[in-house]
């Protein structure tokens, strides 16, 4: 399927899976970095399609490890990758409610889809148990600015204006202040808020409108009526294409890595 002929309508893990290869690399970074001993209750925050839950699973061979996520058809994904210690879960990350239960709390490429970082912040400090670890990346200020320029611009323009009027942002792209003064209100009295800065380079059009389509475009499309969604699709991926593309062939958006490590001391 070509890269004007798609249109993903709903988060599907088998798709996601073929096209997030960057997101496990730089989550499989974070997993490397943890200090595990082996027998860890680890939570993952927006499991996904249960690549990088997995992961965490085979550190932890004595230990248990949740997967949790929003979307039915990335659990679907994430279900066939579970094991003895592996389970996944359907839950609205905005619902925590978990009370001393985890060693680690892991979280890649999820959190920016929560605006209230502040009850979220509160939910993960009552799970974690005593001297318990939150690791997460996720979107921070200036990332993927083609593509949030790119949507802007179609959001503007009718009739895609008119369908949208009212339609909530879907992403949250804090600063390092910004971030930092969540946490300096929360109850985690050890923590570092920094940002990465990222580029990937993507090797086709094919590669980045998957990208483009799932996950990024979702929630856009399921806003819009039918006989606009693939309009719409179609045109940010074409502006998209332009904006990116490099004289290679390979298409290049950069990045901007929210990275946050906060323990629990009481």
């Amino acid at each position: 399927m070509g890269a004007d002929e798609r249109l993903v309508e709903s988060w599907d893990g088998k798709d996601y899976e073929r096209h997030s290869s960057h997101q496990r690399r730089w989550g499989g970074g974070l997993i490397e970095e943890l200090p595990l001993r082996g027998d860890e209750r680890v939570l993952d925050l927006g499991c996904g399609d249960g690549t990088l839950t997995r992961s965490l699973a085979d550190r932890v061979p004595q230990g248990v490890v949740l997967g949790v996520d929003a979307a039915p058809g990335m659990l679907e994904t994430a279900r066939a990758k579970c094991g003895p210690n592996m389970t996944v879960r359907l839950l609205d990350l905005n619902a925590l409610a978990f009370d001393g239960e985890f060693d680690v709390i892991f979280s890649n490429a999820t959190l920016h889809w929560i605006h209230d970082h502040a009850p979220l912040l509160a939910h993960i400090h009552r799970a974690l148990a005593p001297g318990g670890i939150l690791r997460a990346q996720f979107g921070g200020d200036g990332n993927c600015p083609n593509l949030t320029e790119c949507v802007r611009r179609q959001m503007a323009v009718p009739p895609f204006a008119q369908a949208l009027a009212g339609f909530r942002w879907p992403w949250f792209f804090p600063g390092v202040s910004e971030y930092e003064e969540l946490l300096s209100v929360s109850s985690f009295h050890e923590w570092r808020a920094w940002i990465e800065p990222q580029e990937q380079s993507f090797p086709s059009a094919e590669a980045i409108a998957g990208w483009i389509d799932n996950p990024c475009l979702i929630p856009f499309v399921q806003a819009l009526p039918a006989d606009l969604r693939k309009p719409f699709r179609d045109a940010v991926v074409e502006t998209m294409l332009a904006r990116t593309r490099r004289p290679d062939g390979t298409h290049l958006e950069p990045f901007r890595r929210m990275n946050v490590w906060a323990r629990k001391t009481v």
